[in-house]
């Protein structure tokens, strides 16, 4: 959209002139925010969709129609989602929904829903998407039994399930960091909730770093128990330099 076209400048008149008079963005970038709200009120319109109120799933599928388009640059979707904010919270006065809120989070389904929509809205890489939906499956499938609702969830099963990878399946630290993202990322962006103190939970302990590089002394060693020819590759090989920063250390007696 290099020169503004004239469909463009025209757009919701009344509502660019709404965001000139109170600052709410900077001028040149006004007639794209109108731009972008009026491409979500037609959409909602060829789809029959009611978008006389902030329509969440409305947004998110009008973003996701964004992304697919290989004619919109990857930076546009996070402009026409805070275009069609400013629009419903600030021009007409609409009340934003809280993420706690919940769509009646009875159902799995509902809430990997608004974690995939939250992930891509924020741009997220899929291979994240990915691992924080296979950690969220693993809580819902230890946490969530008989009549449990996920609006019911409180720290205590945030808590127990990560004690629970660290002591019974015995994950590594890094694992169990990937699993606690997860299930954090649900609880303040999907249910609602905060954690509370997580510093009495188990943590799986860090594997022991072995050293990549022998000391002078080490190799002495190692040559001591080599003979004849192979002793020599060894040697010619240390000597070259072929070692972490390309420093050789003194040649081994």
């Amino acid at each position: 959209m290099g020169n503004l076209a004239k469909g463009i400048k025209e757009a919701l008149p009344e509502f660019q002139k709404y965001l000139l008079e109170r600052g709410l963005a900077p001028g040149e970038n006004v007639p794209f925010i109108a731009y972008w709200v009026s491409r979500f009120l037609s959409f909602g319109r060829t789809r029959a969709i009611a978008t006389e109120d902030y329509n969440e799933s409305a947004v998110f599928e009008f973003l996701d129609m964004l992304k697919s388009d290989d004619k919109i640059l990857h930076w546009q979707p996070r402009q026409a989602d805070e275009a069609i904010k400013l629009y419903y919270f600030h021009y007409l006065g609409q009340e934003a929904p809280k993420l706690g809120d919940k769509l009646k989070y009875n159902e799995r389904p509902a809430a990997f829903e608004k974690v995939k929509r939250l992930i891509r809205l924020r741009h997220y890489s899929y291979s994240t998407e990915r691992t924080y939906l296979h950690w969220i499956e693993r809580f819902f499938s230890y946490a969530v039994t008989g009549d449990k609702k996920l609006s019911d969830m409180t720290s205590r099963e945030f808590k127990d399930f990560l004690s629970h990878l660290a002591l019974k399946k015995r994950v590594s630290a890094s694992t169990q960091n990937q699993a606690f993202n997860a299930i954090l990322f649900l609880y303040r962006n999907v249910l609602g909730k905060e954690t509370g103190d997580l510093n009495n939970t188990v943590r799986a302990k860090r594997g022991q770093k072995l050293p990549v590089v022998f000391t002078v002394e080490e190799v002495k060693r190692l040559f001591g128990h080599m003979n004849g020819i192979h002793r020599l590759i060894a040697e010619l090989l240390y000597g070259s330099g072929m070692q972490e920063h390309g420093k050789c250390p003194e040649k081994p007696a």
